[in-house]
């Protein structure tokens, strides 16, 4: 038996405000455009299962144009391919009252072969391919532990479709907003696959349990995911064979090698920014971050902002980000390893301090602490 395994589609995801003639988001299209490569990928293989492992859309209520172009391109799909779909929502879609209902729903009603499990744990069963599903949505995650979460035994084939964190993927931990998923809840050895959603990065979690990844680079920082690739898993259950398939549809993102600029005028400044903007082949289709560290102030000032200006027009997106100079510090991560930052709000007030004098009989640490309380209570 042969599934696909898609999840963190985002569909409705928008950023950086360039519109195309139609006036439609641009990274808008670019993500409805990889769905619609990730769909025909699929009806070539033309699987016997679908799941898809939630974070359908980006919100929990998509626009109108997102959501009459799924439903388009799910139309268009059944056409050339009728395989059962089970999706499951995740934290994107997550409503903030259950009379609110999820979006997600409309899907059973306009597409055939379709299931969808919204806020609770749920068995699906689907007798004609001797398969139960276990279907664990964001909103069910909370009720993991007071639940039985074993495969059942009347049935050839059992599958899971989870979305969350798995506590053994270090790589995902603390990604984003979903919940822990502790191993020893799942029973994963048991299941003969289980399809995770939420970490936008394809892992191998074991032999039979993977995160597929996004389909696009939708997350708040898509530079840690520049290089990677997106697509989906084709999973063999009976041979425990795994294929990724990847798209070549998503758009390209560029994080340029940052230039220390440490002793660099102005001028010379501005002509390595031009140089490396040169090398861009396609400077108006690629999302582009430079980073230039160590920058003296009166170089910042000086900086010729109409040519910045001016790449920023022709990319999709042109991000310049200037790190002064001493604005690095070194530090020990929660591993013990040393590593480099950029000095915060919080490491200036603690140089202030340390220079700062206090009148006769007050005490510097009552002092320091009711400061820093001060600015911790005007952040928030």
């Amino acid at each position: 038996m042969k599934i696909v395994h898609i999840a963190d589609l985002h569909l409705g995801y928008r950023a950086y405000n360039k519109l195309d003639q139609n006036g439609l988001n641009i990274r808008e299209k670019d993500v409805m455009k990889a769905f619609q490569e990730a769909l025909d990928k699929i009806a070539q293989i033309n699987p016997d299962l679908i799941v898809m492992a939630g974070d359908i859309f980006h919100r929990p209520r998509p626009s109108n144009f997102t959501i009459y172009a799924t439903i388009k391109l799910l139309q268009r799909f059944r056409q050339s391919c009728n395989s059962p779909i089970i999706m499951i929502s995740g934290n994107h879609e997550a409503v903030k009252s259950a009379e609110s209902g999820s979006i997600l729903s409309i899907f059973e009603t306009v597409i055939s072969k379709v299931k969808v499990v919204n806020e609770t744990i749920q068995e699906i069963p689907v007798d004609n391919l001797n398969t139960s599903v276990l279907c664990i949505p964001h909103g069910g995650l909370s009720s993991i532990e007071e639940t039985s979460l074993k495969p059942n035994k009347d049935y050839k084939y059992n599958i899971m479709i989870i979305h969350g964190t798995y506590e053994n993927c270090p790589e995902a931990v603390g990604y984003g907003n979903g919940s822990l998923i502790k191993k020893d809840d799942i029973a994963q050895p048991e299941w003969d696959y289980i399809a995770f959603g939420h970490y936008h990065k394809f892992k191998e979690l074991a032999p039979n349990a993977y995160y597929s990844g996004a389909i696009e680079r939708t997350t708040t920082n898509i530079w840690q995911e520049a290089k990677d690739q997106k697509g989906l898993i084709e999973f063999d259950l009976d041979n425990k064979v795994c294929k990724f398939h990847s798209l070549k549809s998503p758009r390209t993102v560029i994080d340029i090698k940052r230039i220390n600029a440490l002793d660099l005028t102005a001028e010379e400044i501005n002509q390595k920014i031009a140089e490396e903007v040169e090398k861009i082949r396609d400077l108006d289709k690629s999302i582009i971050r430079l980073t230039i560290e160590n920058v003296d102030p009166v170089s910042i000032r000086s900086l010729d902002y109409k040519k910045i200006r001016e790449f920023k027009k022709i990319a999709i997106h042109f991000r310049l980000n200037l790190i002064k100079k001493d604005s690095i510090i070194k530090t020990i991560n929660a591993n013990g390893e040393p590593i480099e930052k950029r000095k915060g709000i919080y490491d200036y007030l603690e140089e202030e301090l340390e220079q700062f004098e206090l009148s006769q009989g007050l005490d510097m640490d009552k002092f320091s602490k009711l400061a820093k309380e001060y600015l911790e209570h005007s952040i928030v």
